[in-house]
């Protein structure tokens, strides 16, 4: 096949921006996934929200995963230390977390009461009172880095319970 200068040039340029499509798909992943995802507009606020279609999300607890008790209360928790930070929710979507959606980033797997902080380290236990009373929460996961150390995020069974929780702002008790 014979092609022109001017033609080679176009295949070429065409090649690159394939090139450069392919390597921002694998270092940005949630981009290549963003094609994915609906945009709806919320009437009242005016703000956009990315809401995965239903056959995006995976299930709440996958048919070959058994499900630990959820941690219960332990008597006379001492309180150690109260801070006020903003708590947000997750779900176990690919959208909202990493290839293996089921894991913490200590290794264990999801389950009611885990809760991901950066700023304590793993095992450390908290309530959140107004929100929660004495349910006992313990951090066995991590949020991006690009969050800080002043928020946390509460893993929930569903999607749906995560994004009705939303983002707010709480008293949290971290446990001796």
């Amino acid at each position: 096949m014979n092609l022109t200068k001017r033609q080679s040039k176009r295949i070429r340029k065409l090649m690159q921006f394939m090139l450069v499509v392919l390597i921002w798909q694998f270092s940005f992943p949630q981009h290549a996934m963003a094609h994915n995802v609906n945009t709806e507009r919320k009437e009242n606020s005016g703000a956009n929200f990315m809401v995965p279609k239903d056959s995006d999300l995976l299930p709440a607890v996958p048919p070959a995963v058994k499900i630990e008790k959820p941690i219960v209360d332990e008597p006379k928790h001492i309180v150690k230390q109260t801070l006020t930070v903003v708590m947000t929710a997750y779900s176990s979507t690919r959208a909202q977390t990493d290839n293996d959606p089921f894991t913490t980033a200590s290794g264990e797997k999801v389950r009611d009461g885990i809760v991901a902080m950066n700023q304590v380290p793993f095992g450390t236990k908290i309530r959140i009172p107004d929100k929660f009373g004495d349910k006992i929460f313990v951090v066995k996961d991590r949020m991006s880095a690009r969050y800080g150390k002043s928020r946390g995020d509460i893993w929930m069974k569903t999607y749906q319970q995560a994004k009705q929780w939303g983002v707010k702002r709480v008293k949290v008790e971290i446990l001796k």
